[in-house]
């Protein structure tokens, strides 16, 4: 029986974006289909620490079986989390925390340092947990990775890494950083110019992260070729540590999002009239994401409503009037302002995103460097025409009009793609929300996700590493 030890905590798996909501899936869909117990990976010689075998799951089906026993497969894989209560394994988010103190406040750049170094001492010490106990290890983040480095040393099982970052994960540190300390910050990141002092001394050690953890990890794992695009954009060693042989693609899984309020509701809720057009965003307010992106789309439909400026369309259905706009947002707000208009509507958090969707006319996704967006994946199991820009993993969704997926390069092409949309019959618009739904079922689902996940973790597991995507 292999074991696969997934290193991230319990605790922080929650139904949102990036791993936190990937691997939130992926327990939750376990746990409901009875495919693991109640499992513990306790840390290395802890008082009171315990360990549960979850039961293993078959990997060309993802049957379950009870623990300890063993299938026709040649190979059995456990997966285990992190769950000791006293250990809290995710550096992402003490960093996260420690934020707001290090950029709202008159320190040093010595104490920058030192508390970065301080956060990574202490997660040293918490640990580290007795990785030869597993066959395998699969880490969620690069910095979570880098603090187990002294216990890498000498780790003769396999190596997984899978970034989930739409950018050079340090980057998007620095980014985090500054965001919390109240101000936007430049994600482009092809080089550190016009970085304040404080960041330029954090992205010397968080690239250290970075390159630590690719050239470390035996395997990457990607969502889809695409994926890998900005990597090859802003962190321009990338190829020194990408090999081919060493990476798989496993694309990205999510369970059917089921809305808990009607459109009516919602709309009524936020005094939004049923006429209106409305364009849903669920994300990190940030530029990488495209919310700025968005706000200048947004001012441009204002401002061509206001002139009338209707648009030629070359359809028989053509527009006599433009409709008002509204955007509706969901996720917590950044440094990045919104504007200043009854027709932008900030929802905020949420766990039930699936609704406001579900209210809107079209989904966007302006992102300016994409990984593979999970928010779209749940949008497309509720089915809903969906505008995404012609970036990363979006670019999966190529040719897929037929489908109510559309891909834009600039921000005319959004806008013109808007109105193309507003001018669309109904009843096509929802054979179209359909067939998305149906594209959903058969490839981007759990019951699809977990087998091959399962698959890959067999291939890594065996004797001679053989890694073929086929």
């Amino acid at each position: 029986m292999k074991k696969v030890l997934v290193y991230f905590h319990e605790k922080y798996m929650t139904p949102s974006g990036g791993p936190s909501g990937y691997l939130y899936n992926l327990k939750t869909y376990l746990e409901k289909t009875g495919s693991i117990a109640a499992e513990t990976a306790g840390a290395k010689e802890k008082e009171g620490a315990s360990e549960t075998a979850g039961a293993p799951v078959d990997a060309g089906t993802g049957a379950t079986e009870t623990a300890g026993a063993r299938s026709d497969k040649s190979t059995e894989v456990e997966l285990y989390f992190l769950n000791d209560r006293d250990f809290h394994s995710s550096i992402s988010f003490k960093m996260k925390n420690a934020a707001h103190r290090v950029f709202r406040s008159d320190r040093s750049l010595s104490d920058v340092g030192k508390r970065v170094g301080q956060i990574f001492f202490e997660s040293e010490q918490e640990g580290p947990y007795d990785l030869s106990r597993f066959d395998a290890v699969h880490f969620h983040s690069t910095a979570d990775m880098f603090t187990q480095k002294k216990n890498l040393e000498h780790y003769e099982g396999k190596v997984i890494l899978t970034s989930h970052t739409p950018k050079a994960p340090h980057l998007e540190w620095i980014e985090d950083m500054a965001g919390a300390g109240g101000r936007p910050h430049d994600p482009d990141g092809r080089n550190d110019a016009g970085i304040s002092e404080k960041e330029r001394a954090l992205l010397a050690s968080t690239k250290e992260w970075d390159e630590y953890a690719f050239s470390r990890a035996d395997y990457l794992i990607f969502p889809c070729r695409e994926a890998e695009e900005p990597y090859f954009h802003t962190w321009e060693d990338y190829p020194k540590f990408r090999k081919e042989e060493k990476i798989f693609y496993l694309p990205t899984g999510t369970g059917k999002r089921v809305p808990k309020k009607t459109r009516q509701q919602i709309r009524k809720e936020l005094h939004i009239p049923e006429e209106n057009f409305v364009i849903c965003f669920v994300g990190r307010h940030n530029s990488v994401k495209g919310y700025d992106r968005l706000k200048e789309i947004f001012q441009e439909l204002q401002n061509r409503r206001r002139r009338n400026d209707l648009p030629d369309l070359k359809d028989s259905r053509e527009l006599t009037k433009i409709p008002e706009v509204t955007v509706l947002c969901c996720g917590k707000e950044g440094a990045i302002a919104p504007p200043s208009s009854g027709n932008w509507i900030e929802a905020g958090w949420t766990d039930d995103a699936a609704s406001y969707v579900q209210a809107a006319d079209l989904f966007i996704l302006p992102n300016k460097e994409t990984y593979f967006d999970l928010a779209f994946l749940e949008t497309m199991s509720i089915g809903k025409t969906s505008l995404l820009s012609r970036t990363g993993g979006n670019k999966v969704f190529s040719g897929m009009e037929d489908r109510g997926i559309y891909l834009f390069d600039t921000k005319e092409d959004a806008i013109s793609l808007i109105y193309r949309i507003m001018n669309e019959d109904p009843v096509v618009r929802e054979e179209k929300e359909e067939a998305q739904r149906v594209l959903f079922e058969k490839e981007y689902t759990m019951e699809k996700f977990v087998p091959r996940y399962m698959e890959i973790l067999e291939k890594i597991l065996r004797a001679d590493g053989e890694n073929r995507n086929t």
